[in-house]
């Protein structure tokens, strides 16, 4: 799917650049919001470790007024920040970021400060029809210029910062004022103001929220549902060594030891520091330095007679109460709304999920609304996408309630199928070591380093309507 903007690149357009000041002191952080005290629209951007931290934090925070210099903040270098919170809580300021998701909630839990009148040129990107809405794909298209990444997974953390990680973290803040201009037009002319009121006003009340560790997490782990009864309570006391391991060095779980070498030590098991040995290799880190606490992990997952973890209910999405669970009768309709959905996808050139996502739609199929207000009770559905859309889905299913086929009378003797399940037959128990289920393992499970395989934060509630459908 393409749009017209997409089609007729434009001239690229050519930034004054003021510069940028690094800022790790307290004296400099009072004069950078001084110079944005008169400033009606900045640019903000963070940079934080979450890949080398166990409890991550925002490491730099970047901000750009209209007519100012990027300012680089060092939040490891002043103690305290509470002096952009008027700015950010002004709704008079308008505060720029692009997928402000992360950025709101980690400054809301490093710093208290609160937000009013954001802007995302992420959302505003693809309500307006892009394809390619990440900052460098923008970037790129409207000012000529190719973002620099090659420090996206830098540990920000780390001191001193050297001239090329200050000019790489400036550049995320410093076209987002002039983006906005371009993107606030373009979605003015597709009507989508009031989509993006509403979807702006959301980002304001995220919210940090961090994952309770739960040592059955461990059968999040690709692999895990393979393993037999007693090598997944081996394989859940390896999983909170780890985890306690983690929390003590402050470092990301993967970064202790990876998820492959926990399913390794769930099956071989190995009793001492020679068997240990040869099942990871004597140059192995784990041998190094953890033999002692993954052995005595393992002797007690060995001797754990308690209920083993067991594999994880599917991730399901958020259903309203009052509306009831989605069957297979229904899914003809569901097909319909989906039918409906893309077409009008295709017609508008936006993405699928700009329309209305499948969580929705299954909601809606299950409802079977007769009027607009009955779209009321599903609460994942925003206010725009009913007035968008809500006349037209309920055609849908009304047209669909008058037309239906009706199911085949049984006959007298006729035995019911069987659903054949999916996969084929399911394996034979205990090949493994007695209560494994075989099931075949899911492509949504947490890989290496993954957020699924060990705890971590993340905003709460869901983003934008437009994710990949």
């Amino acid at each position: 799917m393409t749009t017209e903007q997409e089609e007729e690149l434009p001239e690229p357009i050519d930034l004054p650049d003021p510069g940028w000041v690094y800022i790790d002191t307290a004296e400099g952080l009072a004069e950078a919001v001084e110079a944005l005290s008169g400033c009606t629209i900045v640019g903000i951007d963070t940079e934080s470790d979450s890949f080398f931290s166990y409890a991550e934090k925002c490491c730099l925070v970047q901000i750009t007024g209209n007519g100012t210099k990027d300012f680089i903040v060092d939040p490891l270098k002043i103690d305290d920040l509470s002096s952009l919170g008027p700015m950010c809580a002004d709704p008079n300021v308008v505060k720029i970021f692009h997928g402000a998701d992360y950025d709101v909630v980690s400054m809301k839990r490093d710093f208290g400060v609160e937000f009013t009148n954001i802007f995302d040129t992420m959302i505003a990107a693809q309500a307006s029809g892009h394809t390619r809405f990440g900052l460098g794909d923008l970037v790129n298209r409207y000012f000529g210029v190719k973002l620099n990444k090659k420090w996206q997974r830098h540990d920000w953390s780390s001191r001193p910062l050297r001239p090329e990680h200050l000019e790489y973290a400036r550049m995320d803040s410093h076209f987002l004022g002039a983006l906005r201009e371009i993107l606030l037009g373009m979605c003015e002319e597709r009507d989508r103001l009031e989509m993006l009121e509403e979807e702006f006003g959301l980002l304001e009340s995220r919210e940090w929220s961090r994952r309770a560790f739960e040592p059955d997490d461990c059968m999040r782990v690709k692999g895990a549902r393979g393993l037999g009864a007693g090598e997944r309570r081996v394989l859940r006391a390896v999983y909170a060594v780890r985890e306690a391991k983690a929390a003590e060095k402050n470092r990301p779980p993967f970064k202790v030891w990876g998820n492959d070498l926990m399913l390794v030590l769930a099956r071989e098991a190995p009793k001492d520091l020679e068997q240990l040995r040869t099942v990871l290799g004597e140059g192995s880190h784990v041998v190094r330095r953890y033999a002692e606490e993954v052995l005595a992990a393992i002797q007690e997952g060995l001797a754990d007679e308690s209920t083993p973890p067991e594999n994880p209910k599917p991730k399901q999405s958020p259903r309203s109460a009052g509306v009831p669970p989605t069957s297979r009768d229904d899914e003809p309709l569901v097909q319909k709304l989906k039918n409906w959905r893309n077409a009008r996808s295709n017609e508008l050139k936006l993405g699928p999920g700009m329309i209305v996502n499948n969580s929705i739609l299954s909601q809606v199929a299950a409802l079977k609304p007769k009027t607009i207000e009955d779209l009321e009770i599903i609460e994942e559905m925003r206010r725009w996408q009913r007035l968008d859309s809500g006349e037209a889905l309920v055609a849908v299913v009304i047209d669909w309630l008058e037309n239906k086929p009706e199911p085949k009378p049984q006959e007298e003797g006729d035995a019911p199928r069987k659903r054949r399940r999916r996969g084929g037959r399911r394996r034979r128990r205990g090949a493994s070591g007695g209560e494994g289920n075989g099931e075949a393992e899911g492509n949504g499970e947490g890989g290496e380093g993954s957020a699924a395989a060990s705890s971590g934060g993340s905003a709460d509630s869901g983003g934008a309507p437009g994710g990949a459908e």
